[in-house]
């Protein structure tokens, strides 16, 4: 008997047989090898020839199985598994044999995150007849551990662990960096603070080792774009323009590069110019006695102001001050300006009144106006712009517009007729008695219509104001003659 194989080996066995035995086991043969035999019979009289040689090979079972020589490939994102099923017995000649086996895989570590490992199951995948496997969906930049062993049904059966480590390669960042919340934008005119960071429960997804931030900024109306780089999480741009919309883009940037499709979007606007103080600020009325005062002023800056900063010193000698914002308000009798009264003020004679106007921009305001005025009644002003706007034989319809200073509170205006030149010399300079007309809100121009005049009369008409002081202004004047019937 032969037993022929990559190292040929020989065998000679004598056997005692007796006529009656019809066979012999052959045991302690290595699985898997292909045997050579031949029976060569001897007697007394020496030996006869020999039978032909017979071949036969011994079976193999998945126990006699082992897996050498895994090899790893990094892929389109995958990582494809081969191995080799060899014959432990036969110096690990590699053999074709159909069998189970086993391949576990786990993430070791995820390298963009720290060298820690992983604490991580494995996942275990069952293959029949197969040499290889693809591990789909790998996280790049990381470790992983990969075991591949044959499923034997006999549990004492010893296998020899095989397992690898393979690094999977680094690709671009699939995340991007989020807005401090601590630390929000600080926007001024011609300037931006921006201060970011990264969230530890996406470090997976930075793929590589961070290099630093990458970091376009669009002035959105000329569409000019600046680049800037850093190792830091915050960046100010300088020189910006005032009331300009930008565009903000942080990119992350690893030793392998950025994604221009992941990023972190702040779009902002730069604020105006400092607000310009207010104009035309004046005390057009006040009251003693109720401690009261109105103020008018104008402002034509953007119409992103919100309001008014207004403060009072009151009796400069204990430096007593009130302080309030009010709201946008625009006069009733001159729409183009603002107003505001203020009521329940200290007794004094002498104030001092300041202003600034406010913004989302500027919540602590902008440049100050201020005016010092006392609280002593003084002459109203005239009516202004008298006119007549329709002219019968009898009657006159007057128009004017509001005084432009009350000094008091207004309380009426008196129209005063005078018959200058009559038509009819007999009857010569009628009598009128003065109207007076009460002032129940402001209004931009009043108007009233006098009646019973004679036609063809010359008439002087005056128009004077009267505050609740009863103080009397200067009248306004004007001469109209009436038709002829």
């Amino acid at each position: 008997m032969s037993n022929q194989s990559h190292n040929q080996i020989s065998d000679v066995q004598e056997l005692i047989l007796s006529s009656t035995d019809s066979g012999h086991v052959l045991d302690n043969l290595l699985p898997g090898f292909k045997y050579n035999i031949k029976l060569t019979p001897s007697t007394s009289n020496g030996t006869l020839p020999s039978s032909p040689i017979y071949s036969i090979t011994t079976l193999m079972t998945k126990n006699d199985v082992q897996i050498k020589n895994i090899s790893t490939k990094n892929e389109n994102g995958k990582i494809k598994v081969n191995w080799i099923l060899v014959n432990p017995h036969r110096h690990y000649a590699t053999v074709d044999v159909p069998v189970t086996a086993i391949i576990k895989y786990k993430v070791k570590r995820i390298l963009s995150c720290s060298i820690r490992e992983v604490e991580q199951n494995w996942t275990s995948i069952t293959i029949f007849n197969r040499t290889n496997y693809e591990i789909i969906d790998t996280v790049p930049n990381s470790q992983y551990s990969i075991k591949v062993f044959v499923d034997v049904k006999d549990k004492n059966t010893t296998q020899r662990e095989n397992m690898i480590d393979v690094l999977t390669p680094a690709s671009n960042p699939i995340t991007e960096p989020v807005l401090d919340p601590d630390h929000p934008m600080y926007i001024t005119n011609n300037s931006v603070f921006v201060q970011w960071k990264l969230s530890s429960e996406n470090c997976s997804k930075l793929n590589g080792f961070l290099s630093q931030f990458y970091i376009e900024l669009k002035d959105k109306v000329d569409d000019i774009l600046q680049i800037r780089e850093t190792k830091n999480s915050y960046i100010g741009f300088k020189e910006l323009r005032s009331n300009t919309d930008y565009e903000l883009k942080i990119f992350i940037k690893t030793h392998f590069g950025y994604n221009p499709e992941y990023f972190l979007l702040a779009n902002f606007k730069t604020k105006l110019e400092n607000l310009k103080p207010v104009e035309d600020l004046v005390v057009y009325k006040k009251s003693p006695k109720n401690r009261m005062v109105g103020f008018r002023w104008n402002y034509t800056q953007d119409t992103n102001v919100d309001g008014f900063i207004v403060s009072f010193d009151e009796n400069p000698l204990i430096n007593t001050k009130n302080t309030s914002i009010i709201p946008l308000q625009k006069c009733s009798a001159w729409p183009e300006y603002y107003c505001h009264t203020f009521y329940n003020l200290s007794p004094s004679n002498n104030y001092t009144f300041k202003i600034k106007p406010k913004s989302i921009d500027y919540p602590e305001g902008g440049n100050v106006s201020s005016i010092s005025f006392n609280s002593i009644d003084g002459l109203p002003d005239s009516p202004m712009n008298l006119k007549t706007t329709e002219i019968g034989s009898s009657t006159i319809v007057l128009q004017w517009d509001i005084p432009w200073i009350f000094n008091g509170v207004l309380k009426m205006f008196v129209i005063n007729v005078d018959e200058i030149t009559p038509i009819d010399m007999n009857t010569c300079c009628v009598t009128i008695t003065p109207v007076e007309i009460p002032v129940n809100e402001e209004l931009p121009t009043y108007n009233h219509t006098i009646t019973g005049l004679q036609p063809g009369s010359l008439y002087s008409i005056g128009v004077l104001t009267v505050s609740k002081s009863l103080c009397y202004s200067s009248q306004s004047r004007l001469s109209v003659t009436l038709p002829t019937i």
